[in-house]
């Protein structure tokens, strides 16, 4: 039974779910009900649909987007990004209440965005086989790089907090790559030779640099990319730690990020060297965690969702779990549609307000 929760569970649940591969249809009948984003007002007690989506042809929602990630704003706590799976690119300024969307991307899957930490009208975005800049916040694009190699995708992007003129990109098979110019010209500074999901920058240290790998863990580079450290000793003693769901940076604590994996949930005060564990309700291994957020103000309050998948990779049940005690207690909630979590947002300073994004099995 375990092996073939392996299979089913990492080997196709997180190549869709994480990398976005095909458009896979799951054995049974996928998840049902509605998509896109909703808020709760009260940590999670109850849930609304934040999905209004005004256009020229009237109101519209986003009830059918599947949300690949949502993507923050440095600079601006009410702007979000939401990257979906194949229906493009879409944006809030007054977090969630209404959305727009950019006409220029429609139809792609945007798997990755980073706002320059110093001018939030300067975003990059890929699809996958392209990198797009936009200098004027998101009224026109630009192409500034292609990846011509049919097998190979950019997965994740990332700005540098000392130098907004460094950029970073991973490639799926484990490249990464910079830009000293702004995405003028690019160069590989790293080949891991294995999958790279996911690449972010710190805040508080200029030049440092995660990438989480598929199934080989955590990387950290001090030096934009030059040197890396490999963080596995710290995660070895966790069964399973070494297989990527989520990495969290606490948004106002240097050194202090969390990291969700197959084992459940890591928690790091010094930048990844050691690690303990956020005691959960749901066992190690038992459910997968694509949802997990930290209160910026207060590092016991936790929120994280547990989702539950049938012998054929069948989406059963989401559960939303809370803790105001830093994982000793946690409270369970009833998640308002039935289909699967895969983003969670804390307003840093409406901290009741939360934004959790929703996709399907397919």
């Amino acid at each position: 039974m375990r092996n073939h929760f392996y299979i089913i569970g990492v080997g196709i649940i997180l190549s869709v779910l994480l990398t976005g591969v095909g458009c896979i249809q799951f054995g049974g009948t996928a998840a049902a009900g509605p998509m896109g984003v909703f808020r709760s007002t009260d940590k999670g007690e109850n849930w609304q649909q934040a999905n209004i989506y005004p256009t020229t042809q009237g109101v519209k929602s986003l009830a059918g987007v599947r949300v690949y990630r949502l993507f923050t704003d440095p600079t601006d706590p009410d702007a979000l990004y939401l990257g979906s799976r194949g229906q493009g690119l879409f944006y809030t300024y007054n977090r969630g209440d209404s959305w727009q969307v950019v006409p220029a991307l429609a139809g792609r899957f945007i798997y990755g965005v980073a706002v320059d930490p110093h001018d939030r009208c300067t975003l990059y975005v890929t699809d996958g086989p392209h990198i797009f800049k936009s200098v004027d916040c998101s009224r026109s694009w630009h192409s500034i790089y292609t990846e011509e190699r049919p097998s190979e995708r950019m997965v994740a992007l990332a700005v540098d907090y000392g130098n907004s003129r460094i950029v970073y990109g991973a490639l799926l098979g484990g490249d990464i790559l910079v830009s000293t110019d702004g995405g003028t010209s690019w160069e590989v500074v790293k080949r891991f030779g294995f999958q790279i999901q996911y690449i972010t920058t710190d805040p508080f240290t200029p030049h440092r640099l995660y990438a989480a790998s598929y199934q080989d863990g955590l990387y950290r580079s001090d030096d934009g990319g030059a040197t890396w450290i490999n963080l596995y000793q710290g995660l070895s003693a966790f069964n399973d730690s070494n297989y990527f769901y989520r990495l969290v940076l606490h948004p106002k604590q240097r050194d202090n990020l969390y990291w969700v994996s197959k084992y459940g949930i890591l928690h790091s005060l010094d930048a990844g060297r050691t690690w303990t564990d956020v005691k959960l309700i749901t066992p190690p291994g038992s459910v997968y965690i694509f949802s997990f957020a930290v209160n910026p103000s207060n590092e016991r309050e936790l929120y994280y969702v547990g989702t539950l998948l049938g012998d054929k990779g069948v989406p059963l049940r989401s559960t939303f779990y809370k803790s105001m005690d830093g994982g000793k207690s946690w409270v369970t909630k009833k998640l308002p549609t039935n289909t699967i979590p895969v983003a969670l947002y804390i307003h840093p300073t409406e901290q009741s307000s939360l934004l959790m994004g929703f996709t399907n099995s397919e």
